[in-house]
C-alpha cells in the first residue's frame, strides 16, 4: 500500500501515542479521585481513535475500490475503440494468443477466412483452418515474407501475414490482391498481344526483304503483290501504333484532371461521320442517316469524333457486302437522353462476347479481324471516351441478325 494511503492511519497512530503518554503523565502528577476521571478520558480517547481507524480504513478501501472501477472503465473504453477501428478495416484482422488459439477477429477476417468469432472463439489453428499452408505458415512463427492463399470468397486472392504482438500474442493479417492480380494478368496479356499482333506484318515484310536480299528475281506482277502485302502489313502496324498512343494518352488523361468541356455540334459531326462511313464502304453497303434531334453535347470534340467514327469503322468492317448501316441521332423523351447508334444486319455477336468486346485486343473473330484491318483497340479506346465523356457506352447484338452500339448522353450533358 502506498504511502499516500496510510497516512490517515499513521496520524491517528501518533494522535493516539501522544495522548497516553500526555495522560500517563498527568496521572501521576494528580490526586486519587482525578486518576478515575483521567482513565475514563483514556479509555474514551481509545474508542474514538479506534472509530476514526476503522471508518478510514473503510473509507480507504471504498476509495481504492472507486479508483480501479474507473481505471477498468476507461480501460475498457479504449479496448473498445480499438476494436471498432479494427473492424471499419477492409483487411481482415486475427488475434491469437498463446498455444494458437483464436481470441478476437474483425468482420473482414471473417470475410476473407471463413472464421467466425462466436464458433472459433478460443479454438486452435487445425480447427478454425482447412487450409494446410496458413496451418503450416502461422505454425512455423516464420513470418518474414506474406504468403498468397485463396480466399474463403470463391474467386478472390489474398495476401496472408503475421506479426508477433507480445510473449503470449500474435496478429494475422489478410489482404485481398484480386484487383492487383488482375491488373498483372493483363499488363502480361497486352504484353503478349502487342507482341502477337506485330509478329505477323513484320514475319511478311522480313520474309519478302530477305528473298530480295538473297537475289531472288520476281516478274512484274509478283513484285507488285509482295510490295501490295507489304504495304498492307505496314499499314496495319501504323494503326496498332496510333491506336495505343491514342489508348496511352486517353489513360494518362484519366488520371489527371480534365480539359474544359468543349459544345459539340451533334448533328453536324453525324453528317460527317456518315460521309466517312459511305467512303470506307466504296459501295459495298446501304448507309442511312437519322439525325432527328438538333441538340448539342458538352465534351472534348476530337475524342468523340474517334469514338464515333470507330463505331462506324466497325460497322463497315463487319457488316457483308450488301447490308445495311443505320448512323443516327436522336433524343429519347423516356430517359431524357441523346443517342448516338450504328446499328448494322452484319454477322452480330454472341451473348457471352459482349461484356469482353472493350478489353483490349479481344476479338470475337481473330482471323477475320485481321483480314480487315482491326487493331483490337477500337472499342477500348471508346470505352474511356465514354469515361472522360460523361456518356455511356451500350452494346446490343444477336448473332446473325447484327449489333447496335450507341452512346447515350445523359440529360446534363446535353446543350440545347
Amino acid at each position: 500500500m502506498s504511502a499516500k494511503n496510510l497516512s490517515p492511519r499513521l496520524f491517528c497512530i501518533l494522535g493516539l501515542i501522544i495522548v497516553v503518554v500526555i495522560t500517563a503523565l498527568l496521572y501521576v502528577t494528580t490526586a486519587s479521585y482525578e486518576k478515575t476521571l483521567i482513565g475514563t478520558c483514556i479509555a474514551l480517547v481509545v474508542l474514538i481513535c479506534y472509530i476514526i481507524f476503522k471508518i478510514g480504513d473503510g473509507w480507504m478501501n471504498s476509495m481504492e475500490a472507486e479508483q480501479i472501477k474507473s481505471d477498468q472503465t476507461r480501460f475498457t473504453a479504449r479496448i473498445d475503440r480499438y476494436r471498432l477501428s479494427l473492424s471499419a478495416l477492409p483487411e481482415g484482422v486475427v488475434l491469437f494468443r498463446q498455444g494458437h488459439t483464436v481470441e478476437w477477429c474483425n468482420p473482414a477476417a471473417e470475410k476473407h477466412l471463413g472464421i467466425k468469432l462466436t464458433t472459433h472463439l478460443g479454438m486452435a489453428l487445425n480447427l478454425v483452418f482447412d487450409n494446410p499452408k496458413i496451418i503450416e505458415y502461422l505454425e512455423s512463427g516464420d513470418y518474414s515474407k506474406p504468403i498468397e492463399i485463396k480466399s474463403h470468397e470463391p474467386g478472390r486472392i489474398l495476401l496472408l501475414s503475421a506479426v508477433v504482438a507480445d510473449k503470449t500474442h500474435f496478429i494475422v493479417v489478410s489482404h485481398d490482391i484480386t484487383e492487383q492480380r488482375r491488373i498483372d494478368s493483363m499488363r502480361k496479356d497486352f504484353v503478349a498481344n502487342v507482341s502477337h499482333e506485330l509478329r505477323t506484318p513484320l514475319t511478311v515484310i522480313m520474309g519478302f526483304l530477305d528473298m530480295i536480299v538473297r537475289g531472288k528475281e520476281f516478274d512484274e506482277k509478283t513484285l507488285r503483290e509482295h510490295l501490295g502485302l507489304m504495304q498492307q502489313e505496314t499499314s496495319r502496324m501504323q494503326s496498332l501504333v496510333n491506336d495505343l498512343l491514342s489508348l496511352s494518352r486517353l489513360e494518362s488523361k484519366d488520371e489527371q484532371e480534365s480539359d474544359p468541356p468543349e459544345v459539340v455540334n451533334m448533328p453536324k459531326l453525324v453528317a460527317s461521320l456518315a460521309e466517312d462511313g459511305v467512303a470506307l464502304s466504296r459501295g459495298r453497303h446501304t448507309i442511312d442517316t437519322d439525325i432527328s434531334s438538333d441538340k448539342a453535347v458538352l465534351g472534348q470534340v476530337d475524342e468523340l469524333r474517334s469514338a464515333c467514327l470507330n463505331l462506324v469503322t466497325n460497322a463497315v468492317r463487319y457488316t457483308p457486302e450488301g447490308g445495311k448501316i443505320q448512323i443516327a441521332w436522336r433524343f429519347d423523351p423516356q430517359t431524357e437522353s441523346a443517342i448516338f447508334s450504328v446499328k448494322d444486319n452484319g454477322i452480330g455477336i454472341d451473348a457471352e462476347d459482349i461484356p469482353r468486346l472493350t478489353e483490349r485486343f479481344y476479338r470475337v473473330d481473330k482471323s477475320r479481324s485481321r483480314e480487315t484491318g482491326g487493331t483490337g483497340l477500337g472499342l477500348a479506346i471508346v470505352k474511356h471516351v465514354a469515361i472522360r465523356n460523361h456518356c455511356r457506352l451500350d452494346i446490343q447484338s444477336e448473332l446473325g441478325k447484327g449489333s447496335t452500339f450507341s452512346l447515350i448522353f445523359p440529360k446534363e450533358s446535353l446543350v440545347d
